[in-house]
């Protein structure tokens, strides 16, 4: 980071600064122009107090040079990035193998749900989703989940999902709403505890979520710029937590035909550039039109998604929620067969990818040579 002084900010005004960012461990270096200051600030910003040190007198503005979500971060040589893994019980996201994560929006009864488990065994998903307590916008929306009583109602719904994975085999994700609830979740045996859009930004959540030992699977919020929903995931992991997953769901756009738009840009921006994490692509929500799940689900894998999220119901005609996007068991095994095949294909195609920073070098070196070549009129 850079902290530009004013043209009017005096050497009191610098010492002062100087000092300030010695104090809290970081080393400086200065470079004196004609008319202003600037102080170069060496070390991780993140724990820095910048609020406090912009409002120090003399200071003009900071002028951050590095990102601000160092955990949630790409790791690593930047021509071999380190990517990490995420063990959702037995499952391993992010590794050398596909993740598909299916089931309905919602448990709904115990034959519901246990039927819900064998189509998505069946159709070869790996883990089993399905909410207890269901976020709704209007309070007109209906169903809020099995869940949505108080704990005890929580603690019933949450065993009937566990109960069906353990059954087939899979482990569990659940999208998790309050703070006061991880510890019902995480004494249930669910295996993975899902931050839907709407929480986001919750800070009292996301803040709780430092403490659990379960994987977390944080969607992006559908207004949150790329970098800002990291800094959002970087609450989660800043006390030291790394077994979390990024989840494109779709955002707000000027198109009204899908109910979200999915950003695949940011999909590939996360994988290639920007994070280490594993990265989820969540088409049921991207698209909310339960035809459109099998080909954008796919475009998120080739454009770097290495977890797939889809709802699919035994049913979705009689579903009591979002049931407009869930798919039919034909359809979800069709995906996961097709989703495999585009995996194999990106993992082959991945080999012949070569960053700009590889070569990038050379190509400047030949710039005054090429530019003779090309243009020899001037």
């Amino acid at each position: 980071m850079i902290v530009k002084m004013s043209s009017i900010a005096t050497d009191a005004e610098v010492t002062a600064i100087e000092t300030k960012l010695h104090a809290l461990g970081y080393k400086t270096g200065k470079m004196i122009g004609e008319q202003v200051t600037l102080i170069g600030v060496y070390g991780d910003i993140s724990r820095l107090p910048q609020e406090e040190l912009a409002e120090m007198p003399g200071v003009e503005r900071l002028i951050p040079i590095s990102r601000a979500y160092k955990r949630a971060a790409q790791k690593g040589d930047p021509l071999h990035p380190m990517r990490s893994t995420v063990a959702i019980g037995s499952v391993v996201a992010g590794g050398d193998d596909l993740t598909v994560v299916a089931g309905p929006c919602s448990v709904e009864s115990e034959p519901q749900i246990m039927e819900a488990a064998r189509i998505v065994r069946e159709a070869g998903a790996n883990c089993l989703r399905g909410g207890v307590v269901k976020y709704r916008s209007s309070p007109y929306s209906g169903w809020e989940g099995l869940g949505s009583t108080d704990q005890e109602s929580l603690r019933r719904g949450l065993a009937l999902i566990v109960k069906a994975g353990r059954e087939f085999g899979m482990p569990t994700v659940v999208e998790i709403l309050d703070p006061a609830d991880v510890s019902v979740y995480e004494d249930a045996g669910v295996a993975c505890l899902q931050v839907g859009e709407p929480n986001s930004k919750n800070q009292a959540l996301l803040n709780r979520l430092r403490e659990t030992p379960l994987p977390i699977i944080h969607k992006r919020g559908n207004s949150l710029d790329t970098e800002a929903y990291l800094l959002w995931v970087e609450r989660v992991m800043s006390a030291g937590k790394e077994n979390v997953i990024l989840c494109e769901r779709g955002i707000t756009s000027c198109n009204r035909y899908t109910r979200n738009t999915l950003d695949l840009g940011s999909v590939a921006a996360f994988h290639y550039q920007l994070s280490g994490l594993p990265v989820a692509v969540d088409a049921s929500h991207g698209t909310g039109i339960r035809d459109l799940v099998f080909p954008l689900s796919l475009a998120g894998i080739m454009a770097g998604a290495s977890v797939v999220l889809v709802e699919a119901h035994p049913n979705p005609l009689v579903a009591k929620s979002d049931g407009f996007q869930g798919l039919f068991p034909e359809q979800l095994r069709g995906l996961v067969k097709a989703a495999q095949e585009v995996w194999r294909v990106r993992k082959e195609t991945d080999r012949d990818y070569v960053s700009t920073l590889a070569l990038e070098r050379a190509y400047e070196a030949r710039m005054q040579d090429d530019r003779r070549r090309f243009f020899p009129q001037g």
